[in-house]
């Protein structure tokens, strides 16, 4: 039997975790003759890799990872005259350092073809696909962009061989800029659900630590990333306490945790529970934010939702899509910044002939099979084409000499504990990805890889660090 065909699946960092679990449904949805690797510029990278290690993602055993620290990342210079220009410059030399982590990742993997989950076609991503032009690059270009958002960033549509638009429950309502083209292949809207083995009722409230006996509320409200989404967790709060004190509350727990409720709230922390689309049927409604990922999940699972979308969240038209589940009957709807509309929603949400009607409408919604139809379209592109060059040496991969005579805003490290710099961080080169990022740069290389890789990787290094 020929081994499977190398593809890379690449997400930017973007608000909360959209991007990177897009990319998870596609490889849990690969046939057997493709072989997905994953590359991510998100935060929230060791969290799946967490839940893949402790079996909570036994769909995913065996996914190789690594992780990119996007131009924001927590390794800028924090004091002096550096930290300064670092944050007026946050992207400096981090263009070529990403277009040369893609070349090393490629040439290592052998990967036949590169899809890029992502808003924004970063210049070394572009770079990149410039330097590998056998190898395929596939944009998954979700729409339902704010109204006037992104024309800059389409004009680089064509640096692709293929685009992929995952559907949207709520495209009938897409005011985006993507709305009208004609470049992408249109596929059905994604949910990592429909990759899970999904838990019935039972097993998804042991799963989760709740009462069997009590009716349960989700609460999740998004990361918060710009705005405040402390208000509406408290008002549904305080609403079920009103009006329906026997139900018992769930409330992913990062939200509580960066907004000060903390475990002051009479509810339950979700902790450890990614994928929580695998237990979704434990709960009999929702409040929840209106990402791609939550809406297509929660509508998906047939969950009776209230829908408070974000109002400033990047591209996302949050509004847009909760107003488009709202108009379908699938889905209640109340902005954030508006109290009474809130507490109003969660009181009829509280009614069961309202649930009953939602779930109704959610039962007719189109099946999420998007996943699934982009790793066809994935294999089909792989087929074709050839094996990327091998790492060789590594020549070209990291600055050339005259660089050093460039101002110098790296962040200075010591590599593995050779230190070079006073009060330096050391620089670790590893292929283990610690459970939490934080200040401390981490290197991190794919499962497997090669001491060519290594020794290519620490060139590409100084581009960013100093040693």
């Amino acid at each position: 039997m020929p081994h499977p065909l190398p593809v890379l699946l690449v997400t930017s960092n973007g608000v909360g975790m959209g991007h990177l679990t897009r990319q998870l449904a596609v490889a849990a949805s690969a046939p057997a003759d493709l072989d997905p690797v994953l590359m991510s510029l998100s935060g929230a990278l060791p969290t799946v890799a967490s839940a893949v290690a402790r079996g909570a993602l036994p769909e995913l055993a065996g996914l190789r990872t690594e992780y990119c620290p996007s131009r924001r990342s927590g390794w800028l210079p924090r004091r002096g005259p550096a930290a300064a220009l670092r944050r007026r410059y946050p992207p400096y030399q981090w263009e070529p350092y990403f277009r040369d982590r893609l070349r090393a990742l490629v040439a290592e993997t052998g990967a036949r073809l590169v899809l890029f989950d992502g808003v924004v076609p970063y210049r070394g991503l572009r770079e990149a696909r410039a330097s590998l032009p056998g190898t395929p690059f596939v944009w998954m270009r979700r729409g339902m962009w704010r109204a006037g958002v992104g024309a800059d960033w389409l004009t680089h549509a064509t640096v692709f061989d293929h685009v992929l638009e995952p559907g949207d429950v709520a495209a009938a309502r897409d005011r985006g800029l993507t709305r009208e083209r004609d470049d992408a292949q249109r596929i059905a809207s994604i949910s990592i659900a429909s990759a899970l083995r999904l838990h019935d009722r039972a097993q998804a409230r042991e799963a989760l630590g709740l009462d069997p006996d009590r009716p349960a509320l989700l609460l999740t409200p998004g990361t918060g990333a710009l705005e405040d989404v402390a208000s509406p967790v408290r008002a549904a709060l305080a609403t079920v306490r009103r009006e329906q004190p026997d139900w018992q509350v769930a409330v992913t727990s990062p939200a509580l945790a960066r907004h000060g409720l903390g475990d002051e709230a009479d509810v339950v922390l979700l902790r450890d529970t990614y994928p929580l689309a695998r237990s979704l049927a434990a709960f009999d409604a929702a409040v929840s934010a209106a990402g791609y990922n939550s809406v297509h999940e929660l509508l998906g699972a047939r969950v009776p939702t209230l829908l408070v979308p974000g109002l400033a969240l990047g591209a996302d038209d949050q509004l847009g899509r909760a107003e488009g589940a709202a108009d379908l009957g699938a889905a209640l709807v109340a902005r954030p910044d508006d109290p009474t509309a809130l507490e109003g929603g969660v009181t009829r949400l509280l009614r069961a002939a309202t649930r009953e009607d939602l779930a109704a409408a959610c039962a007719a919604l189109p099946a999420p099979t998007g996943a699934a139809e982009a790793a066809q379209a994935l294999g089909a592109l792989a087929a074709g084409a050839p094996a990327p060059a091998g790492l060789g040496d590594g020549e070209g991969l990291g600055p050339p000499r005259w660089r050093s005579a460039l101002p110098d805003l790296r962040t200075p490290v010591s590599v593995d504990g050779a230190r070079q710099h006073r009060d330096a961080p050391t620089l670790h080169l590893t292929q283990d990805l610690p459970d939490r990022l934080g200040d401390e740069p981490v290197e991190h290389l794919v499962a497997g890889s090669s001491p060519q890789y290594r020794r290519a990787r620490a060139r590409v290094a100084r581009w960013v660090y100093r040693s």
